[in-house]
Order: structure tokens, then C-alpha cells, then sequence
């Protein structure tokens, strides 16, 4: 049976994009320089993930989305913040710079304003992100594909994936090299990025389709 790539995330708003886009200009080299192939993910695709659900049967998806209109209603009733925004202060490579997967802008703060959050019977202090991430992962959790190739935290670290990497075909010298993260430029702009979180999507991955290979099919007002 046919199925669905899908995860809930929120595209990052033009005007962050525009200062983005100068990360690639700047490092034009960056996979001769670190011995590696890197990609730099296409302008249109720059989201932070709320939650990775993975392939799902086309004759759920309606299910799906029903849900999580419920799960952000919910949010929305226990917060005292509706939108909000995030901000990323560091770039990091993830999982090393010795084993270098991807290279990520991380929110390393609190997100701004503070709540009790109270869900599933459970009372904690969490910021509008961290709540927001916890009631999407609690609400739709049945859907979420069960699979060692899904990796998934232990706990939510809001960020935007800029750059994935991939060994070239030299192996042996991509290893031996010593990568830094001052080789990495960024544009005196840079940081503070504001995210503006004003919607939440379920979106759709199609592989297959470059640049534009994510398409939103369900937007939510926050």
C-alpha cells in the first residue's frame, strides 16, 4: 500500500532565509576544506522539526490531520502563549566534527516566556516550544514510525539542520582531517536567528522532489 513521508515542523519565515542563504556563499569550499560532500540544504526546505512521524498509509492521513488540529488546540488552551519565537545562537555538527553528519543552528537558550504546562495528567515547567513539542509528540505518538533508522532524542533541542555531510570517496583522508568549527563562516548577522513560530504544518517529504521536495498539507494558526 502506498505510503506517506510526513513530520510536523514550521518553515523558517523569509527574512531569516535571506540571512541563511549567505552561509553557503560564504563556504562555497567548505568540502574541500573539510574532505567532505556538503550539501547544503535547498532555501525552501529550512524548517525546524516538531516531530518526525515518518511513512504513514495514505488512508490515514486525514486521521492525522484531525489529530493534530485536536493536539494544537489543546496547546493552545493551556498556554499563555500562542506564537512565539526561537532563538538559535550556535552553529554545532552533530553527532562530531570528527564524524561529521550535519551541521545544525541551535537554540541553546529558552525560548522566550515561561508556563505550567498540563497534559496527560502531567504538570511541568516548559517553555511554549519545549510544551509545544511534548503535546505533538504525546498527540499523535501512535502514527510514529517504529524503526532503528529513525533517530530521535531524548530530549527537544530546537534547530535548524543548514548543512548534511557524507564521506567522499577518499574515506581514509576525510578522517585523518582536523575541522573546525571557525572554518565554518558565518555572516556578522547571523545570531541571534529568529525563528518566528506563528503556525505549525504538517508537511509531506517526497524525495524524489529536489528542492521543492517538501509541501505543507495542513497549516495550523498558532
Amino acid at each position: 500500500m502506498e505510503k506517506a513521508r510526513l513530520f510536523v515542523g514550521t518553515f523558517l519565515d523569509a527574512e531569516s532565509t535571506a540571512v541563511v542563504s549567505k552561509l553557503k556563499q560564504l563556504n562555497s569550499d567548505l568540502s574541500m576544506r573539510w574532505r567532505l560532500n556538503a550539501r547544503f540544504v535547498p532555501l525552501p526546505k529550512l524548517h525546524l522539526t516538531w516531530l518526525f512521524i515518518g511513512d504513514v498509509e495514505h488512508t490515514l492521513i486525514e486521521t492525522v490531520k484531525s489529530d493534530l488540529k485536536i493536539t494544537i488546540e489543546k496547546w493552545k488552551e493551556n498556554s499563555q502563549n500562542r506564537s512565539f519565537d526561537i532563538q538559535y545562537d550556535c552553529a554545532e555538527v552533530w553527532p562530531s566534527l570528527k564524524s561529521p553528519r550535519v551541521l545544525v543552528l541551535e537554540s541553546t537558550q529558552n525560548t522566550e516566556g515561561s508556563e505550567v504546562s498540563e497534559v496527560s495528567g502531567s504538570t511541568a515547567h516548559r517553555s511554549p516550544a519545549e510544551s509545544l513539542n511534548f503535546v505533538i509528540s504525546e498527540g499523535l505518538s501512535s502514527y510514529c514510525e517504529r524503526s532503528d533508522k529513525v533517530e530521535r532524542f531524548k530530549r527537544f533541542r530546537p534547530h535548524l539542520t543548514v548543512c548534511r555531510f557524507s564521506l567522499d570517496a577518499n574515506q581514509k583522508e576525510s578522517r585523518r582531517v582536523k575541522r573546525s568549527l571557525e572554518d565554518f563562516k558565518t555572516p556578522e548577522d547571523l545570531f541571534p536567528l529568529t525563528h518566528k513560530i506563528r503556525t505549525v504544518s504538517l508537511i509531506e517529504s517526497n524525495l524524489n522532489d529536489g528542492p521543492n521536495g517538501y509541501s505543507s498539507i495542513l497549516d495550523i494558526t498558532l
